[in-house]
């Protein structure tokens, strides 16, 4: 029974101190700006029209060095919730279409189901044109 009891508080300890290097710095103040700053999305998300986000989305793709040039489609499913799907060379790709996503305002939830060439779908190959 001792060593059981032992145990148990060893792992409690350990978990106290892993949950605090993975909170960091949670005090009252910060816990405060992070229920605002929900709450405020909760209200932007509920009075953005879907359209509207999906159209910003698409905007701030195009505008973006890096993923102007990529194949993604762009669908807003509502209650702030935007779809990204399509096809990229590489991971990073799929990773900056879906911070741009998440950067516009109404667009909550990004689900990606970008796929990256040569890991999700085969790489495409470009065909030689045939000498004649």
């Amino acid at each position: 029974m001792a060593l059981a009891t032992a145990a148990g508080l060893g792992l409690g300890v350990l978990a106290g101190i892993v949950g605090s290097e993975l909170l960091g710095d949670l005090g009252p103040d910060r816990v405060k700006g992070a229920v605002r700053r929900l709450r405020r999305s909760e209200r932007e998300a509920l009075e953005a029209d879907p359209q509207d986000v999906e159209r910003a989305v698409v905007a701030a793709l195009e505008e973006h060095p890096k993923a102007s040039d990529l194949a993604i489609s762009v669908r807003a499913l509502g209650d702030g919730v935007v779809e990204l799907s399509g096809t990229v060379p590489d991971t990073g790709g799929r990773r900056i279409a879906a911070k741009v996503a998440r950067g516009v305002a109404g667009a909550e939830v990004v689900v990606n189901r970008i796929l990256v060439e040569g890991a999700d779908v085969p790489r495409r190959h470009s065909t030689p044109s045939s000498a004649s």
